[in-house]
């Protein structure tokens, strides 16, 4: 008798990217993306299982620590909201450029074309 498995596609969990040394490498070694308002900074890192996600949001271009936090909230959210197939194994930091608060649903269907983007390449 033969047994034949059926292999299920690989799912890529999110998580945080909390170590300052992995930041540090991220922001050494990674490679940029950008759309109209967002930079990504992006290293794969190929059978890790993970995207370690972090966003960043300038104190130059938003004074009140209010509207930081809600832009570092719409793009988490919004990152999450990604299917596994916009998503790569490594790690990437999210960073608003904008100088105008995002509307929600603008942000999350950039967010989406940018990594969408990403996997055409």
């Amino acid at each position: 008798r033969m047994i034949i498995f059926m292999l299920e596609p690989k799912k890529i969990k999110t998580k945080r990217l909390k170590r300052r040394s992995n930041i540090d490498y991220l922001f050494e070694k990674g490679v940029i993306a950008k759309s109209k308002n967002l930079l990504l900074k992006y290293v794969e890192e190929p059978n890790s299982g993970f995207y370690y996600s972090g966003v960043s949001v300038a104190k130059k271009r938003f004074k009140k620590a209010t509207d930081r936090n809600h832009i570092k909230r719409i793009l988490r959210v919004a990152v999450g909201k990604l299917s596994e197939n916009d998503l790569f194994e490594g790690s990437g930091m999210l960073l608003y450029q904008g100088n105008l608060k995002p509307n929600y649903s603008k942000l999350v269907i950039e967010v989406a074309s940018l990594f969408s983007s990403l996997k055409e390449n």
